[in-house]
Parts: structure tokens; C-alpha cells; sequence
């Protein structure tokens, strides 16, 4: 029987667990007196599974994860982690709306558009920063590429160096260690939360809940959140679990899996400009609409399925082509 810990994994999807269990818990209490709450905490759960597909959530958990398995730290929890950190602010604005039953958040234009503009600065800051650490990672496998095909050790070459040292990297040496384990993604996914979108959607649920001509209780309204977080922390620590595995496989033989290296590495790096770019534009797009109005013909809602789809196939694929080299070889 595998112990239960951090190194495996078990421990996160414990805890998801544990959401998933307190949140249904309260929900179903709350709805064997109120029927009518069991659509709004479907709708709740749905939200959550949603909203982890995101394309700024998938290409955060997906870089980081990267990037900790290259520095030989363990990236389990990145997924779990910054979900939590993204609940947790519609969890406090739930709370805060079921307590005091008005509409501060909702009618407070001012405080809903600093948080959109926290949550956009953070997320497009991060992927641009993140996807920033991966290119110096890509430029070792590249180098450790034509290491290996000139008869050098790549693997050598991917071990030992440590990323261009120009001043660049001199100057962002600092913000590199910012990350350096998987909670540290909890109070990143907090600042993601604060961009209020997903946030408005499930205080809906709480105020249509509370205003309601048969008032829910407040178990049943704090439900809501709860199954919001336990769907959206199901579908990244799954996500993060996927991808640690696949990260790390590429890492056991380098040399055999050079290519996929590369062209994962590469998507990764892609999609955390692409899309961090796309946040940032968004915050200068008022300033100038004349010039920028473009931005918003940009649909990237399903992009977050694409790049777990992508990803995930690339590494099946991959495993098959190699074990069929390996078949070959040994024959």
C-alpha cells in the first residue's frame, strides 16, 4: 500500500476530497429543505469544472510545472494549489454577500474594475515572466540538442547549464526564486482571483440565492463556493498531475526524447507570451480603442482545452513512438 504524501501526489487529491465532501455535505443538507438550490449547485459545480480550463490558468500550472521539475523540485501541488488560491477570493465574496445580503460587490463599480485590473496586471505579468524562465530553458535543450547530435553529452549540456548570463538574467535572478514550490502558486492563484469574473458569476448564485423569495440558508449559499472550488481544484490538480508526469518522463532519457522536449517546451513558452500578451493589451485597450479594438475579436475561451488536449496527446504519442523504438533496439 503507498504511503499517503506530498511526493506522490495522494495527499492532493485528498484534500480535493475533502472539498468535495464538505462542500456536497452542506449542499445536500441545505437542499432536502430547499429543492430548488440543487440547480444553482449544479450550476456552482459546473462553473468550477469550467473555469480550470481556463487559458491563462492551464498555461500558468502547465510552465510552472515545468519549470519546477527543472530545477529537480516536486510540482505535485502547483494545480491544487493555485485553484485554492482562486477559490478562495469567491469563497470571501460569497461570505461577505450572504452576511451582509446586498449587492456591495456587484453595484461597486469602481471596486469591481480594480479588481479586473489587479487580476489582468497579475495573470498577463506572470505568463510573460514564467514563459520568460522557460525560454532559458529552452535554450539549454536546444544547445543540448546539437550537443548530442554533434556526439557531445546532451544530457551533460541540459544538467549543467544554467541559462544565458547576461545582465537579464542577472536582473531577474531574484524574481526566478519567487516560485520555487508548489504552494507558492496559492497566493498567485489569489491574485488571478481578484479579476472578479468568475468571482461575479458565483456571487450571483449567492445573492440570487439569499434574495430569493424562500431565503436558503446560509449552509446552503456557502455550499456554492465550496462546489465551485471543488470542481475547479479536480480539474487542475488532475491537469498538474498529468503534466508533472509527462515533464518528468521527458526528462528521463533526454536524448531520446530531445524532439518532444523541444516542441513541449516550445508550445509552453508560445502560449504563456500569446496569452500574457493578451491580458496586458486588454488593460491599454481603453486607453486607445481606436487602435486596439482588435483585441477583443480574440476568442481564447476554448484555448485552455486545446493546449491540455495538445499536450497531453503529444506526450501519448511520443510514448508510443519510443517504446517502438525501444522494441526495435532490443530486437
Amino acid at each position: 500500500m503507498r504511503r499517503i504524501s506530498a511526493s506522490n501526489g495522494y495527499v492532493y487529491f485528498l484534500v480535493v476530497l475533502a472539498l468535495h465532501v464538505l462542500g456536497g455535505a452542506g449542499f445536500l443538507t441545505a437542499a432536502a429543505r430547499q429543492p430548488e438550490l440543487w440547480g444553482l449547485g449544479l450550476l456552482a459545480y459546473t462553473l468550477g469544472l469550467r473555469h480550470a480550463f481556463d487559458a491563462d490558468h492551464i498555461s500558468a500550472i502547465d510552465n510552472t510545472i515545468r519549470k519546477l521539475i527543472e530545477r529537480k523540485r516536486n510540482p505535485l501541488g502547483v494545480g491544487m494549489y493555485f485553484s485554492l488560491g482562486h477559490s478562495t477570493v469567491v469563497f470571501l465574496m460569497v461570505l461577505v454577500i450572504a452576511l451582509s445580503m446586498n449587492r456591495l460587490v456587484l453595484d461597486n463599480q469602481a471596486l469591481r474594475e480594480a479588481g479586473g485590473l489587479i487580476g489582468t496586471f497579475v495573470s498577463g505579468f506572470f505568463l510573460i515572466f514564467i514563459g520568460l524562465i522557460n525560454v532559458f530553458t529552452l535554450v539549454k535543450l536546444w544547445r543540448g540538442a546539437r550537443g548530442a547530435a554533434n556526439g557531445t553529452d546532451g544530457d551533460s549540456g541540459l544538467s549543467h547549464t544554467h541559462g544565458p548570463k547576461g545582465i537579464l538574467t542577472r536582473l531577474l535572478t531574484p524574481a526566478f526564486r519567487m516560485i520555487n514550490k508548489s504552494w507558492h502558486m496559492y497566493p498567485l492563484g489569489f491574485l488571478f482571483g481578484l479579476g472578479f469574473d468568475t468571482a461575479t458569476e458565483v456571487s450571483l448564485l449567492a445573492i440570487t440565492a439569499s434574495t430569493a423569495n424562500k431565503s436558503f440558508s446560509i449552509i446552503g449559499i456557502l455550499s456554492l463556493p465550496l462546489l465551485f472550488a471543488a470542481g475547479m481544484s479536480l480539474m487542475d490538480t488532475i491537469d498538474g498531475a498529468i503534466m508533472t508526469r509527462a515533464y518528468r518522463w521527458a526528462f528521463i532519457s533526454y536524448k531520446k526524447k530531445t524532439a518532444y522536449n523541444l516542441i513541449i517546451t516550445g508550445v509552453s513558452v508560445i502560449s504563456a507570451f500569446f496569452i500574457g500578451a493578451v491580458q496586458l493589451v486588454h488593460l491599454i485597450e481603453a486607453k486607445w480603442p481606436q487602435h486596439l479594438q482588435w483585441i477583443n475579436s480574440l476568442d481564447i475561451a476554448h484555448l485552455g482545452y486545446a493546449l491540455t488536449g495538445f499536450l497531453i496527446l503529444s506526450w501519448i504519442v511520443s510514448m508510443i513512438i519510443w517504446k517502438g523504438m525501444r522494441r526495435r533496439q532490443a530486437a
